[in-house]
């Protein structure tokens, strides 16, 4: 499982990396059109602002893979090591729990807006609005995959 959850977390690196390089050539394209040549173009600050949607939830779920979310742990800093594995393992619960709803409401609003179109590029709002169901998807899976190794570790299956 912790395998899958690399791999994934690999292509969820990949498709950050090309989605804010096309974010980056698409605000430097609109700089040129709107400042130097004067023709603003339409369509370019939707779809910077798409990009960066799309790139902030796939980055959260690269983020939490790495365990570099904020967390406040002064305090379970001071816990003895078998209750902090406990307390680590029920703020992962408490994170999947949380997860599941956003991706329930993800999906709920992706098929609410797919006959609502973008203004500027005319699109589909569910291909927006599916970063949210994606994003919470793949945070889900490395949240659910750290439970399975926190267990395995807290029942000495195996070594942390």
């Amino acid at each position: 499982m912790e395998r899958v959850s690399d791999i994934v977390n690999r292509w969820t690196e990949m498709a950050v990396v090309i989605i804010i390089s096309a974010m980056a050539v698409d605000v430097f394209i609109e700089v040129i059109f709107r400042y130097i040549l004067l023709l603003p173009l339409f369509w370019t600050e939707e779809f910077a602002r798409y990009c960066l949607v799309w790139s902030s939830l796939l980055a959260a779920g690269v983020a939490l893979k790495r365990g570099q979310h904020i967390a406040v742990t002064f305090i379970v800093e001071r816990f003895p090591k078998r209750i902090r594995a406990m307390a680590c393992l029920g703020g992962d619960i408490l994170v999947v729990a949380m997860l599941a709803v956003i991706l329930w409401g993800g999906i709920y609003l992706v098929i609410m807006t797919s006959q609502q179109l973008s203004p500027a590029m005319r699109i589909s709002m569910s291909l927006p609005y599916m970063a949210i169901p994606t994003g919470s998807a793949i945070m889900l899976f490395h949240a659910l995959t750290s439970i399975y190794r926190r267990s395995r570790e807290m029942f000495g299956l195996t070594k942390p």
